[in-house]
């Protein structure tokens, strides 16, 4: 028997030591939470470091072990800690080592996997593409061995894949680890746990001190980590703030203000001490911007709480308002400036003023403020309960019991017609209304719903000396189409009309603001009577949807002021009628319609035949070069079919001749099939260097297959001079405008690069990349590539992107540099310099010489994948489907895994080529200053 020794200090945690390997002690002790680890002697509690002792395991452990006939011995040290600043910076080291182990775990599976692939795709190269075995053949069982081989190693892929995805998981969180636990926000959401924490430890402390238990000392340790905790992530989010880092807070908003919460802006309903209850309305989610109102139905504002954490900006609601009214939605560098201009401090000043200033609302308790109506399914019976303020039932008024008719049941409970109509009976017998909001509750408890008294109506007394008294009409006046006038631009002269008054001269008048008399007179005192041009829709005029208004429009309201019982009407004196504006939709069709007869008056297009000795190539034909062999087979068909589709001509009246506008192709082949006359569409008033003419013949040609993208290019240009922007040439061509910007930006490729791009022995993309360099960089380059200096296009590419990076980074120094014809030899590999190593400093040398050396040592490491990597490659697949057979996810698991390591594989020789690149570039550049005085050449001195 062995002589086992548990020792708990809060720096090491919880080990055991004193057993071997095989002597059955980790049999014993691992149902109680025991563990070994090559990192740590003996064994061991996982996560039981920086904590208290887990005494439920250790006694557990212990009388395992002395049953078994050990002898233990067990040594708690609850003193012995380290700081949590130490315990933090142990973290990280052993996340950044975890990153490092798990990397390698997933770099051997994906090269597990890309091996596995290769094995299965190097079988099935055996077999011709839709092979079949053939039954009975002497190559069926071979085949059939095969099959299962091919499927063997594709399972063993997907699960080597499968596995390699999971490292590669397990390696992004432990290199995030350090980044998540130092993140401002995600520390101010810690910071409010372990307050909670200690104050629950605070409570317990107390309870424990006042009652005498001998968790007294417990507790206090659990404080003393948790303040010790607590001041670290303090002491982190002000170095944060210092740093400039901004934390949202409740001094940062005021209702009314707008927050940017994931990604949108929402309106702020309430400001709380932990979050914001910000404006919510799944049914528009998701919007750029939610208003209050648009989260209000009924009266009711509907929110969803947000975080400070989680916020990431703040906008005035003044601003934002402005902003929509631009048709613009705010960034965060354009909030920020208007809530510096505003802020929320000032906002709630402003806001705690007016509302001391308005009169504090009074009610009569002994109003019902609620009513509570109860019901059971298919019932004849209700009760409706009168609440006060409190939602407890009002004292003066008694319940009452709502019956239905005869023959009636209330059959959907709460919600059946018939008792919700009784309610209201009653209510309007109590001199009650429903106040603004909805209905709560349901069948099984009850709905409940405010209620307040029904407004009355002051009379106003009549201004008998503002304006003459007139007879009320005697006639209704005739029906009039409103929208129908406002949209014609002209009023009706059955709608009267008269100046804004003072109360509506200081908003913007729309359309649906278009008002009309009614001779029904209003028996109660004073009533402002307005019609909406919309007489259909039942809400008032402020509830409408925008989507009704027409902003731009202008009206005029007229006002008719009824008193009764008098039997004279004041009337306002009847005023001018003013002509109102047409709407924006009108004022386009009125627009378009002009164009349109303008363009028929100006252009006349007439359809005839014409010799085709009297038509002319257009001198500005986009097109430069046409394929002769194309012309003959279209001349061919024209000898037996004839012209099938007419060309597009201007005339000229000064020569009496025709210019071809659209289809030259068809005009030569018609030459070439020895036609006389061909059918055209002729175009009268058009001149010669029109720019209708040159985006008619551009977007005739643009997309052809056979027209170069040279010629693109310089057609795009030709309407780029006449006036065209890059958006409109897009539109009149079917491209895009991105497209187009980069069909020109070949143009700036010297004449051999252009002439290479025709001929299509340089590729578009490699051209573009090529057209950022200087022309003798240009120049260069082509040389190089003619040369065959690049073992592909990509390699090509990034050479040029790095070349144009040195062109830019030299500019900034204030010289420039130009590729030499050829790389010059330098003694030694041009890999062990540091290009471009004369304006590094000294400090950034050191830095880079440290780097290469931990980077050259983890490149060494490939060395062992790369022999296991061969190994898989020249093993049996026989051999590796009996060795994989059993692992966990099969021969396939291992292929994928493969499969990942080849994607990682791709993307560092990405990153290695455009690296070659640069080094090639900086190799082989030629730098110059162009402060140096240049030699004058000969010739400047002969002609000076």
């Amino acid at each position: 028997m062995a002589d086992i020794t548990i020792t708990h200090t809060r720096a090491e945690g919880t080990l055991l030591e004193g057993s071997r390997k095989g002597d059955g002690v980790f049999e014993l002790v691992r149902d109680h939470g025991f563990w070994f680890s090559r990192n740590v002697t003996g064994l061991y509690i996982r996560r039981s470091q920086d904590k208290e002792a887990q005494m439920w395991r250790i006694d557990g452990a212990t009388a395992a072990l002395r049953a078994a006939g050990h002898e233990v011995t067990v040594t708690i040290d609850e003193d012995t800690r380290r700081s949590f600043a130490e315990a933090e910076a142990d973290r990280e080291q052993r996340a950044e080592d975890r990153a490092e182990r798990f990397s390698d775990r997933a770099d051997r599976a994906a090269s597990s996997s890309d091996a596995r692939r290769a094995a299965a795709d190097n079988i099935s190269r055996r077999f011709e593409f839709g092979q079949p075995i053939l039954v009975g053949h002497h190559s069926e069982g071979r085949a059939r061995r095969d099959q299962e081989r091919i499927h063997t190693n594709m399972r063993a892929m997907i699960a080597e894949s499968e596995r390699a995805g999971y490292w590669s998981d397990r390696t992004r969180a432990a290199e995030n680890y350090k980044a998540h636990r130092i993140d401002p926000q995600r520390t101010l959401r810690r910071l409010d746990r372990l307050k909670a924490d200690l104050r629950k430890q605070e409570r317990a402390h107390a309870n424990a001190v006042e009652k005498g238990w001998v968790s007294v000392g417990r507790h206090a340790r659990l404080i003393q980590d948790l303040t010790e905790e607590i001041a670290h992530w303090e002491q982190l989010v002000e170095k944060a703030k210092a740093d400039g880092v901004k934390l949202w807070g409740p001094d940062d908003f005021a209702p009314g203000d707008y927050a940017l919460y994931a990604g949108s802006w929402y309106g702020v309903a309430r400001v709380n001490p932990k979050t914001l209850s910000i404006a919510w309305n799944l049914r528009l989610a998701p919007k750029q911007v939610m208003s209050l109102e648009d989260a209000t139905l009924n009266g009711r504002v509907s929110t969803h709480p947000a975080d400070y954490t989680q916020v990431q900006g703040r906008c005035p609601g003044e601003a934002m308002d402005a902003f929509l009214a631009d048709g613009k939605v705010p960034g965060k560098k354009s909030a920020r400036e208007a809530s510096e201009a505003a802020p929320a401090d000032a906002i709630r000043e402003a806001q705690a003023k007016a509302k001391a200033k308005m009169p504090k609302k009074r009610t009569d308790p002994k109003i019902p403020k609620r009513i509570k109506v109860e019901c059971r399914w298919d019932a004849t019976e209700a009760t409706l309960t009168w609440l006060n303020g409190n939602s407890q039932p009002h004292k003066g008024h008694p319940p009452v019991t709502i019956t239905a008719p005869d023959g009636v049941k209330f059959t959907e409970s709460v919600w059946s017609e018939s008792l919700l109509s009784q309610v209201t009976a009653l209510l309007t017998g109590a001199g009650l209304t429903y106040a603004a909001g909805a209905w709560t509750g349901g069948p099984g408890r009850g709905i409940v719903r405010a209620i307040e008294p029904v407004p009355e109506a002051e009379p106003e007394a009549p201004a008998v000396d503002e304006q003459p008294t007139l007879e009320p009409p005697t006639k209704e006046p005739p029906a009039v189409d409103v929208a129908e006038a406002v949209d014609d631009g002209q009023v009706p002269a059955d709608v009267p009309s008269e100046e804004p008054t003072e109360d509506t001269a200081g908003r913007e008048q729309t359309a649906s603001d278009l008002r009309f008399l009614s001779n029904h007179p209003v028996p109660h005192g004073e009533s402002r009577v307005s019609h909406s041009v919309y007489p259909l829709n039942t809400k008032p005029h402020s509830e409408r949807p925008d989507a009704m208004t027409d902003t731009t429009a202008t009206a005029q309201v007229t006002e008719v002021t009824e008193t009764a019982p008098a039997k004279a009407v004041v009337k306002k004196a009847p005023a001018k009628k003013v002509a109102i504006e047409p709407t924006k939709v009108s004022k386009r069709r009125e627009v378009v319609a002009e164009k349109a007869a303008e363009t028929r008056a100006e252009l006349k297009s007439v359809q005839k035949t014409i010799p085709i000795d009297r038509i002319d190539r257009d001198p500005n034909q986009p097109r430069e070069i046409f394929d002769q062999a194309k012309l003959e087979e279209l001349a061919g068909s024209m000898r037996e079919l004839g012209q099938l589709q007419p060309i597009t001509v201007r005339y000229d009246a000064g020569t009496r001749r025709y210019t071809i506008i659209m289809g030259e192709r068809r005009w030569r082949a018609a030459g070439m099939a020895g036609l006389t006359e061909m059918t055209a569409l002729v175009l009268h008033g058009i001149e010669a260097d029109s720019r209708e003419i040159l985006a008619m013949a551009v977007a005739e040609n643009v997309g052809r297959a056979d027209m170069t993208p040279m010629e693109e290019a310089k057609a795009f240009k030709r309407l780029e001079k006449g006036g065209y922007t890059i958006d409109e040439i897009g539109g009149v061509c079917g491209k895009s405008p991105a497209y187009v910007g980069w069909r020109m930006d070949l143009l700036r490729l010297c004449e051999p690069a252009q002439e290479a791009v025709a001929k299509g022995h340089l590729s578009l993309n490699l051209a573009w990349y090529a057209s950022q360099l200087s022309c003798d960089n240009q120049l260069r380059f082509l040389a190089k590539y003619a040369r065959g200096a690049f073992n592909s296009d990509r390699d090509a590419e990034a050479f040029v992107k790095a070349a144009r990076i040195e062109e830019e980074r030299r500019e900034s120094q204030g010289s420039f540099f130009v590729l030499a014809d050829e790389a010059p030899a330098k003694p030694g590999d041009v890999q062990e310099s540091l290009p471009g190593a004369h304006d590094v400093l000294e400090e950034e040398r050191e830095r880079i010489i440290a780097d290469r050396s931990k980077l050259t040592k983890k490149i060494d490491k490939l060395s062992t994948a790369g022999e296991i990597l061969s190994e898989l490659a020249t093993a049996d697949p026989e051999e590796l489907t009996l060795l994989l057979a059993g692992v966990a996810g099969g021969v396939g698991a291992h292929q994928h895994r493969i499969e990942h390591l080849r994607s990682l594989t791709t993307k560092v020789i990405k990153n290695l080529r455009d690296a070659q690149a640069i080094a090639a570039v900086r190799a082989g550049a030629i730098e110059i200053n162009p402060d140096a005085v240049a030699p004058v050449a000969p010739a400047e001195v002969d002609a000076s």
